[in-house]
């Protein structure tokens, strides 16, 4: 019995077969350099390694030491040449074509692959909620959108919100008593009025009920900008008329049973706060904002309706810059002569012109009308039949 070496090993690698034709490698070894011969006899090694030379092969001899081996653990005949990128464990030829061509032992390799499974679950999922999302944006969307019937009477329901010390102030009592000139139930009768003076229909457009005020303190999502990308525009239409959705909820209003719904805010903000207000027919909802030091509640009573009117179709009728009407859409009295001063106020313009560059301030809803172009938006009258009223002649 040959002498052994205690913790060593040799190893018999064949490089190229040349003409050899007795070559016999260890199961399982596909790739050259292959493992032929893995031994703790020296003498055994270096014999086969000097036939298969006379034989024309190119064959090497190995010698393994305990802490270090040559061949790899998880393909054992084949040899070990690099490093792992990731870990710096040797590995050979095979792991670096299971890796995909990468410098990666079975372990890292499996850990990407694991890595890469999840991320593309994550990038699934994310697809998904994202479908789910345009789903319902673009179900909301067609329910929304829906044209409010002009020939019926459309259900309004006024939330009104606000903090405990503002719930006190002369306005919020005003715009609530409806024995007073300015109550907020006074909007529906006046629109009622507006309808059978321009088109002779009795039935009313809009039956209004009013809730709260409730306390509570409000800071609203913000809104999209015209620049917004189409994604953006649409997630941000869905979610504002839900915050306040949510907030009707809280206190115990329902507002999907309503056709449409106006939150008025309470805010003891400087300035003109009613110019934050907002209503659109996307959504049937309107966010009017009203100054508790409003020292006009007229005013306040006409953010409202002007808001409304945007729900039922209704476009701004005054120059963003200037605050004056539009001419001549923004007139409530197109043909008077001469045409100023203006004896009412369009409601989608607020003010009454008294020349082409002034403008007052109404103190009565009596004073407000709504105009033939408005009427026509809303339904009321035909574009052409608006649209004649605007004509010089």
């Amino acid at each position: 019995m040959e002498p052994g070496y205690p913790g060593r090993r040799w190893k018999v690698v064949l490089v190229w077969p040349g003409a050899a034709s007795t070559i016999s490698p260890v199961p399982g070894s596909a790739m050259l350099p292959v493992l032929l011969l893995d031994t703790e006899h020296a003498a055994a090694a270096a014999a086969l390694v000097s036939r298969l030379r006379l034989e024309g092969a190119n064959a090497i001899l190995i010698e393994e030491a305990a802490d270090r081996a040559a061949t790899c653990p998880d393909h054992p005949p084949q040899l070990l040449g690099r490093s792992c990128q990731s870990c710096g464990r040797d590995i050979c030829a095979v792991c670096r074509l299971e890796a995909r061509d990468q410098r990666l032992c079975p372990a890292c390799a499996g850990d990407g692959r694991k890595a890469a499974r999840l991320r593309r679950l994550r990038q699934l999922f994310v697809l998904f909620c994202f479908s789910v999302f345009l789903y319902q944006v673009a179900d909301y969307w067609r329910d929304e959108q829906r044209r409010l019937d002009p020939s019926s009477t459309v259900t309004v329901a006024i939330f009104q919100l606000g903090q405990p010390q503002m719930l006190e102030s002369a306005i919020v009592r005003q715009l609530n008593d409806p024995d007073g000139d300015f109550a907020l139930q006074h909007i529906g009768p006046w629109f009622a009025r507006e309808r059978q003076r321009l088109t002779g229909q009795p039935r009313p457009p809009v039956q209004i009920s009013t809730f709260g005020p409730w306390n509570h303190a409000v800071a609203p999502p913000s809104l999209a900008e015209p620049d917004d990308p189409w994604w953006k525009q649409a997630w941000l239409s869905f979610r504002y008329p839900r915050y306040f959705h949510a907030i009707a909820r809280e206190h115990g209003g329902d507002p999907d049973l309503w056709d449409a719904r106006v939150y008025v805010i309470y805010a003891d903000t400087a300035g003109d706060v009613a110019a934050h207000s907002r209503g659109s027919s996307v959504g049937r909802v309107a966010v009017a904002f009203v100054s508790i030091s409003e020292p006009n509640p007229a005013y306040a009573q006409i953010t409202v309706a002007h808001e409304l009117s945007h729900i039922l179709g209704a476009e701004d009728l005054y120059d963003p810059g200037t605050g004056l009407p539009v001419m001549p859409e923004g007139l409530a009295e197109p043909g008077l002569v001469p045409r100023f001063p203006q004896h009412f106020a369009e409601v989608m313009a607020v003010d009454r012109a008294l020349s082409p560059t002034s403008e007052v301030e109404v103190r009565s809803l009596d004073e407000v009308l709504v105009g033939y172009h408005t009427a026509a938006l809303m339904g009321w009258l035909a574009p052409e039949q608006a649209e004649l009223m605007y004509r010089e002649n």
